[in-house]
């Protein structure tokens, strides 16, 4: 009987001595952690004493059962090993738990993030996606636009009687270059006359320049019949006084052949510049 006394207050004692480490630590530990109280949430504080209670209960009855348990040394030592376990593993566990809530929250913010991300990055690529048929579009449309601009180049030269387009060819001339040692009249066949005195003539232009050039500069050296004339801000140079297309454009392949690639045929009526069709549609 006095053994199991003193068994009993061994097991008590040792109940209480867990109880009391746990309920200090519970209400203490809070101001002393670094991560708060949160270090205490999730375990009711009554559960865990209550399973304190009954752990040491268990134990009483397990230590009356087995007999070898009940010599004094024995049960002091079982008693002791409890409550020591009891006051290291309870906060450790509640430590552990409060890592892992911290682990689960940092993942679960991450897959948000990570949906979140994902989600820009699929708009990103569907921005970029329409950004590459916009301009898939206009670099079509624009391939449109110079076909159709070629063509009307084309039509243009075509009305103008050969390779004139409606707007004058500008060649800027170039003050260290000299041109080729050209004849125009005898050699082309043409027939020079003096515009003063005839209604409509037929000039080949051969120069635009942005800057005035003197015609007697060694630029035009042995070219006959050097013209100038003022249009669209340019100065514009002519060789050959033509009573007939015909004459000029022989005129014309003369000075093409020579290097004066831009060469056209251009009309004029009393000094004034007129379209080659006109002049051809007053001849008639």
């Amino acid at each position: 009987m006095k053994s199991k006394m003193l068994l009993f207050l061994l097991v008590a004692g040792g109940c209480i001595s867990s109880l009391v480490a746990y309920l200090i630590w519970y209400y203490t530990i809070p101001y002393f952690s670094p991560y708060g109280k949160n270090i205490t949430d999730g375990l009711n504080v009554e559960m865990v004493v209550v399973g304190i209670t009954v752990l040491y209960l268990f134990l009483y009855f397990s230590i009356l059962s087995i007999r070898s348990f009940q010599t004094p040394w024995r049960s002091f030592f079982f008693v002791s090993i409890i409550t020591l376990l009891i006051i290291i593993l309870i906060p450790t566990f509640y430590h552990v738990k409060y890592q892992f809530g911290k682990v689960r929250v940092k993942i679960r913010t991450e897959k948000i993030h990570m949906r979140k991300l994902e989600a820009k990055i699929d708009a990103a690529n569907k921005s970029i996606t329409e950004l590459l048929a916009k301009l898939e579009s206009e670099r079509k449309e624009n391939d449109k636009l110079k076909e159709q601009l070629s063509e009307i180049i084309r039509k243009t030269k075509s009305l103008e009687g050969g390779h004139k387009p409606k707007e004058d060819v500008v060649i800027q001339a170039t003050s260290n270059k000299d041109f080729p040692k050209i004849k125009t009249n005898s050699e082309a066949d043409n027939t020079d006359l003096d515009t003063k005195n005839q209604e409509i003539i037929f000039k080949v232009q051969i120069i635009s320049s942005s800057t005035r050039l003197a015609t007697n500069s060694p630029q035009f050296k042995e070219l006959k019949n050097v013209w100038e004339y003022k249009d669209s801000g340019l100065y514009k140079y002519t060789v050959g006084n033509q009573i007939d297309l015909r004459s000029a454009s022989a005129l014309q392949s003369v000075f093409r052949r020579k290097g004066f690639s831009g060469a056209f045929v251009v009309a004029f009526k009393n000094g004034t510049r007129i379209p080659v069709r006109e002049a051809l549609k007053l001849l008639n």
